[in-house]
């Protein structure tokens, strides 16, 4: 059975932890708290948030707004993460990642390793929802490292890999982890919790995609009953959407056929379950093929345009082409079929690209060799079979041509980044070791030029530079660069100076700009960790970014290549095989 990607999407993620989230930095512009919340505890707006989170966004909204500001007002960083957190809970995905990354930056200042779990659990639930793993692998391997083992969040977590081993087909190990939150909520009484009912549908889904339907039914009838307490439509709909598949894999379409439909409905009220419309839509359109209703093919096409617009498709899903394919091809139509095969190839193309594993069920009829052979037929019939293998041949030569260069090129990289890597792992400052690597290589440094030259001579009082020397060398004493939320201005107000003035005094002392003083602190002080601490070496360098103070890999990995000329993955490997001789 192939994994259903959309259906987990949406609701996997939306059914697994406590809630969905997502984040901004601050609470909605222009919001005012309303007079009757003025004088309310926080402990009243929390719980009059969780009442309404699923039956009135909007008023549950304002109880967030409420509770951030009533965190900043009372300078409350616990408060201030649990209003991000709901924030997080109620937002769009597009938001999702600022209310996160807010939540985990307040929480490290108090090292509160409840909220810290619960963060990078939401971040890691942000990723699989992207259908990016590897990241959301590394956000819940972190936020197990904050829980409190066989803890609630601890076991919510492990869920989480389950759902991430459903991706690889490992079913029994998913089927494991899942059962062992079930067993955990059973065990701790949490049954009349939402996450019991969320946990229910994780079952039935995983036994569903595994075949085990009448296991996938049980469940699927236990969370129905749940839900008439709960009353959520979303949790509703994707319950019904997996009974539905059951029943018409258990050869009952026309049983199926309202279940699906009534799912389907559901899941157009919400525009931002197109994934689930997507998988009701290609199964009611299996049902009317069968029955030679050709009113299927307006139920694929609308899976086609869902998944192109998306790009967002399962492997269940991906069956949607071939019967396009082969009902186009039967009606003479070359147009369409090529048109849907060019469809077909982007849709493998996304899914090699998003899985870890290919699936060892691709379709035999239309695999990758023979829709390509396909396609060149095609084309010829459409186009002069001349001109098409001329420019066929002109381009595989180029490509060939590219890649040797490029091969070359990247040896040469290569090269160039052991050398420097080699370089830093001596007990050397970053400008000794760029001067050492350019005398060697006749280059020249652009940022080194800069510090070199004369600064231009502010008019500036001397008490003040004193000053501002004395209040820069203790931001650095004392690693306030680690924190991601610094920022020019951020400084500036805590130096008690303006922005400008900031500017061109760090400019005057420090020979550059407030960015890549930042940045050079902060690669300066990785690079001497990474030296001293055997254990950060085997960080993943998502990880070490966030040791330094980075908000993602690609600011570090650059900031740490232009100021270094190499990547920190070779640093690190040229510090271990440094051990080693």
């Amino acid at each position: 059975m192939y994994i259903e990607t959309h259906m987990r999407r949406k609701f996997l993620i939306y059914l697994l932890a406590l809630s969905q989230n997502l984040y901004f930095s601050q609470s909605i512009k222009g919001f005012s708290i309303p007079d009757s919340l003025q004088n309310k505890s926080f402990e009243y707006l929390e719980k009059s948030f969780y009442k309404t989170v699923y039956s009135n966004k909007i008023k549950a909204e304002t109880y967030a707004n409420t509770i951030l500001i009533k965190g900043k007002t009372s300078k409350s960083s616990e408060k201030i993460a649990g209003g991000y957190e709901c924030l997080y809970k109620i937002s769009n995905d597009r938001q999702a990642l600022l209310y996160i990354d807010s939540m985990i930056s307040v929480t490290k200042k108090i090292q509160n390793p409840q909220y810290l779990s619960e963060a990078y659990r939401y971040k890691g639930v942000y990723y699989y929802y992207a259908a990016d793993y590897a990241k959301s692998l590394d956000n819940y391997l972190i936020a197990r490292s904050y829980a409190k083992r066989e803890g609630e969040i601890y076991n919510n977590i492990n869920s989480c890999i389950g759902l991430l081993k459903l991706e690889l087909q490992d079913y029994p190990e998913a089927l494991k982890l899942l059962l062992g939150y079930k067993n955990y909520l059973e065990k701790n009484n949490f049954t009349s919790h939402i996450n019991y009912e969320k946990c229910l549908y994780n079952l039935a889904y995983a036994y569903h995609v595994s075949n085990k339907l009448d296991s996938s039914n049980y469940y699927a009838q236990r969370g129905l009953e749940k839900n008439l307490k709960s009353k959520d439509q979303d949790l509703y709909a994707s319950l019904l959407l997996v009974s539905g598949i059951n029943t018409f894999k258990q050869g009952k379409p026309k049983l199926a056929l309202p279940i699906l439909d009534e799912a389907n409905n559901l899941f157009t009220k919400n525009p931002n379950n197109v994934q689930n419309i997507a998988l009701s839509e290609y199964y009611i359109g299996k049902i009317l093929y069968n029955m030679n209703d050709k009113k299927f093919i307006n139920r694929f096409e609308k899976v086609d345009s869902i998944i192109i617009a998306s790009k967002n498709v399962s492997y269940e899903l991906r069956n949607t082409y071939p019967l396009l394919i082969d009902y186009y091809k039967k009606t003479g139509d070359k147009e369409k079929q090529l048109f849907y095969i060019e469809h077909l190839l982007s849709v493998d193309s996304i899914l090699n690209k998003n899985n870890s594993i290919l699936s060892t069920e691709i379709n035999k009829k239309y695999d990758t060799p023979l829709l390509l052979n396909e396609k060149e037929n095609l084309i010829a019939d459409l186009h002069f079979k001349n001109y098409t293998l001329f420019w066929l041949l002109g381009i595989g030569g180029l490509l060939i041509g590219g890649l040797f260069f490029l091969q070359i090129r990247n040896r040469k990289k290569i090269r160039r980044y052991q050398f420097k890597a080699n370089l830093l792992t001596k007990n050397l400052y970053i400008k000794e070791v760029i001067s050492e690597f350019e005398e060697s290589h006749k280059i020249s440094s652009p940022l080194l030029t800069q510090k070199n030259e004369k600064s231009k001579l502010l008019n500036l009082p001397d008490t003040k530079i004193k000053q501002l020397r004395i209040q820069l060398e203790e931001f650095e004493n004392n690693k306030r660069f680690l924190d991601k939320a610094i920022n020019l201005d951020f400084l500036s107000k805590e130096l008690n100076t303006n922005r400008a003035y900031l500017s061109k005094l760090v400019n005057e002392l420090k020979g550059q700009n407030f960015s890549q003083y930042l940045n050079e602190l902060r690669i300066n002080y990785i690079i001497e960790e990474l030296k001293k601490n055997k254990n950060l070496q085997k960080f993943t360098i998502a990880a070490i970014a966030d040791e330094a103070g980075y908000n993602n890999v690609d600011s570090f990995t650059n900031a740490f290549k232009k100021i270094t000329n190499t990547l920190p993955s070779y640093f690190i490997k040229a510090l271990k095989e440094k051990e080693k001789s």
